[in-house]
C-alpha cells in the first residue's frame, strides 16, 4: 500500500502561503539580508570606535613613554652645558640665561625649556615668559640627592611630558635645575597621524561586513526555505497552534530518549507531566511497554496498538532526521477506547441475539420432538422425554449455580453452554472452578472477558474432530484477584499471529470458522484485564490456553485518587 505523505504537505503548502503572503511584510519592513548588512556595519562602526579610542590611548601612551626617555636626556645635556653651569654657579641674572636657553630649546626640539635656580625659582622660560620669576616644583617625590626624574605633570594649564635634572657646581653642590618638556598631542593631531591606518582598517572591515552579510543571508535564506524572520514567527506559530489544538496526540522522541515534543492531548491520553517535554521518556511515569513503543527506531508503524493506563491507543510513527540534529521518532496517538467498547458492546449484543437464537432452535426440536410423540399416541415417551429434557436443564443449571454464585456470570455459562451445544462442540465448567458474589463492576469484566475468550474457544475448536472448550473460574485468595482460564483442543494459534494476536484488526476466524470476525475479541479482553489492573495471557497446551486474573478491586489512576481526596 503506498503510503500517504500528506503529512509533509501542510509545512510546504504554509511556506508557500507564507511567502505569498509575505510580500507585504517584506515591502513594509527590511529584508534578512538588509538586517543582517545593517547589522553588520552597526557592530563594525561599534569596534572601529572602540579601536580608535584604544588606538588613541596606545599612541599616547607610545608618545609618553618616547617622551619621557627624550626629555630626560634633553634634561640631563642641558645641566651639563658648561655655560648654563657657570651661569647658575656665577649667580647671573635671568637676562642673561634666556639666549642661550633659547638656543638649546630649538636645537633640542622640545616645547619647553626651563632654568631654575636651586630655590626652585625660574630664570629661564623663554617659550613662556610669564614664567619668569616665579616657582616651579613638578618633582612629586623631591629628594637632596642629584638624580633626575620623569614624568607627566602640568606646566601652566597644559599637561606636559616633563624631565627634571639638577645641576651641580664644579665643588658638587646643586646651584640649579634643567626642566625640558613635551606637551602631549591633541586629540585631532592623534586621529590624524592614525587616519591613513584606520581608513584601512574602515575599508577593509567594510568590504568583509558586507560580503560576509551577503553571504550569511544567502545560508539563512537557504536553512529558512527563503522565509524571513517574520514569516518564520508567524510559522512557528500557526505550528504551534496545529500541534496543541489539534485533538490527536502527538510525541516526538529522539534517538537518546528525550522527548522534545509532546502537545496536550498526548500528556492526556499518557497521563504526562506538564513538563515532559525535554525529559527522558523513562522518567515521566510510563511502563516500559509504551517507552518501548514511542522509543523505536523502525519508524513507520501503522495503526500499532497500545494499552496505557486502561487506555487503548492507536499508534502511527514516522521516523524523522532534522539537519545537525539526532534522529526523531513522531508518534501520533488516537484514543480507541470508546470504539472498541461500542464495538462490545455490539458484540454483547450479537452473543446474546446468537445464544437466544441457539436456546430457541434447540427449544423448537424438544417441542417438535414432543409434539410427534403426541401424535403418534405414545403419551408415555412423550412424559418420559419431557421429564429426561427436564433433568437435563435442572442439573446444568444446578452444576453451574452450585459453583458460580455472581447471577450474571452463571447465567452467561449456562447460555454459552447452549450455544455450544447448538454449534456441536461441548463447554465444560471444571469441578474446582468456584466464584462468589462480586461486586457489579467486576460482574460486568467477567461477563466481557469469559464472553470473548468462550466464543474464540468455539470458534477456534470449529471443523475439529474433538470440540471440547473447557472453563474454570478461580478466586484467588492469596492475590484477591479472580482467576479465568479457557482451554480448546483447537489447532492452537497461527505462528504468523503469536506476537500480535492482542492487537486490533488481528483475528484467524474467518480462515477457522467462516464467522464474521473483525479482530477486537482479545483487544477488548487486554482492555478489561489491564484497566482494572490485572493481566492476560495464553499459551500452547494441547491447543491454547488463554489466562485472565482480575483484580477483585480495580486500579485506580492517579485522578481519580486526586479527585477522592477532594
Amino acid at each position: 500500500m503506498a503510503k500517504d505523505d500528506s503529512r509533509t504537505r501542510p509545512t510546504a503548502v504554509a511556506v508557500r502561503a507564507l511567502r505569498h503572503r509575505g510580500t507585504g511584510i517584506r515591502s513594509s519592513r527590511l529584508s534578512l539580508t538588509r538586517q543582517l548588512l545593517l547589522f553588520q556595519l552597526s557592530l563594525i562602526a561599534l569596534v572601529l570606535v572602540a579601536v580608535t579610542a584604544i588606538s588613541l590611548e596606545q599612541a599616547r601612551g607610545s608618545f609618553e613613554s618616547g617622551a619621557r626617555r627624550r626629555m630626560l636626556t634633553v634634561a640631563e645635556y642641558t645641566a651639563a652645558n658648561p655655560l648654563v653651569r657657570s651661569l647658575l654657579d656665577s649667580k647671573a641674572v635671568p637676562q642673561q640665561f634666556s639666549i642661550p636657553v633659547e638656543a638649546l630649546r630649538i636645537t633640542m626640539g622640545v616645547d619647553q625649556l626651563i632654568v631654575t635656580d636651586a630655590g626652585g625659582h625660574i630664570l629661564a622660560s623663554p617659550a613662556d615668559p610669564q614664567l619668569l620669576a616665579t616657582n616651579l616644583a613638578i618633582d612629586p617625590t623631591p629628594d637632596e640627592s642629584d638624580a633626575g626624574w620623569s614624568g607627566v605633570a602640568p606646566i601652566g594649564v597644559n599637561d606636559y611630558v616633563v624631565a627634571q635634572v639638577p645641576v651641580l657646581s664644579d665643588s658638587g653642590v646643586v646651584v640649579g635645575t634643567v626642566v625640558s618638556a613635551r606637551q602631549f598631542p591633541t586629540v585631532d593631531v592623534l586621529l590624524a597621524s592614525a587616519a591613513p591606518n584606520l581608513i584601512t582598517y574602515v575599508g577593509v572591515a567594510g568590504v568583509l561586513g558586507v560580503v560576509g552579510s551577503l553571504l550569511l543571508a544567502a545560508r539563512v535564506k537557504r536553512q529558512t526555505l527563503g522565509l524571513e524572520p517574520e514569516q518564520i514567527g508567524r510559522l512557528v506559530e500557526h505550528r504551534d497552534a496545529m500541534i496543541h489544538g489539534i485533538r490527536e496526540g502527538m510525541i516526538a522522541v529522539d534517538a537518546d530518549g528525550v522527548i522534545t515534543l509532546a502537545n496536550d492531548s498526548a500528556r492526556t491520553l499518557l497521563g504526562l507531566p506538564a513538563d515532559a517535554e525535554g525529559r527522558a521518556i523513562n522518567t515521566v511515569g510510563l511502563d516500559d511497554a509504551a517507552v518501548r513503543a514511542l522509543r523505536q527506531q523502525d519508524g513507520g508503524e501503522i495503526d500499532a496498538v497500545l494499552v496505557n493506563r486502561g487506555v487503548l491507543l492507536v499508534l502511527n510513527q514516522t521516523l524523522i532526521h532534522p539537519p545537525r540534529s539526532l534522529p526523531e521518532v513522531v508518534t501520533t496517538l488516537r484514543d480507541r477506547t470508546e470504539l472498541v467498547t461500542l464495538q462490545h458492546d455490539l458484540g454483547s449484543s450479537r452473543q446474546a441475539t446468537d445464544t437466544l437464537r441457539a436456546q430457541t432452535h434447540e427449544f423448537a426440536n424438544r417441542l417438535h420432538t414432543i409434539s410427534m410423540l403426541m401424535q403418534l399416541g405414545d403419551t408415555d415417551a412423550a412424559v418420559e422425554y419431557v421429564d429426561a429434557v427436564t433433568r437435563d436443564r435442572t442439573d446444568l443449571d444446578n452444576s453451574v449455580l452450585t459453583r458460580l454464585q455472581e447471577p450474571a456470570v452463571a447465567a452467561l455459562v449456562i447460555a454459552k453452554t447452549s450455544l455450544a451445544r447448538e454449534r456441536g462442540a461441548t463447554l465444560v465448567l471444571s469441578d474446582d472452578s468456584v466464584l462468589a458474589r462480586v461486586d457489579a463492576e467486576l460482574s460486568t469484566d467477567l461477563v466481557t472477558v469469559i464472553g470473548n475468550l468462550v466464543d474464540n474457544a468455539l470458534d477456534a475448536v470449529a471443523g475439529t474432530p474433538e470440540r471440547t472448550v473447557r472453563l474454570d473460574l478461580q478466586t484467588l485468595s492469596g492475590s484477591a484477584a479472580v482467576r479465568v482460564t479457557v482451554r480448546d483442543s483447537g489447532p492452537g494459534i497461527d505462528v504468523a499471529l503469536l506476537d500480535r494476536v492482542f492487537e486490533v484488526g488481528v483475528t484467524s476466524k474467518s480462515a477457522l470458522a467462516g464467522g464474521d470476525a473483525h479482530g477486537y475479541g482479545l483487544a477488548i479482553v487486554r482492555l478489561v484485564a489491564t484497566r482494572r489492573g490485572g493481566t492476560v495471557r495464553y499459551r500452547a497446551e494441547d491447543g491454547t490456553v488463554f489466562e485472565a486474573v482480575l483484580p477483585l478491586v480495580a486500579a485506580r489512576s492517579a485522578e481519580q485518587e486526586e479527585q477522592t481526596r477532594v
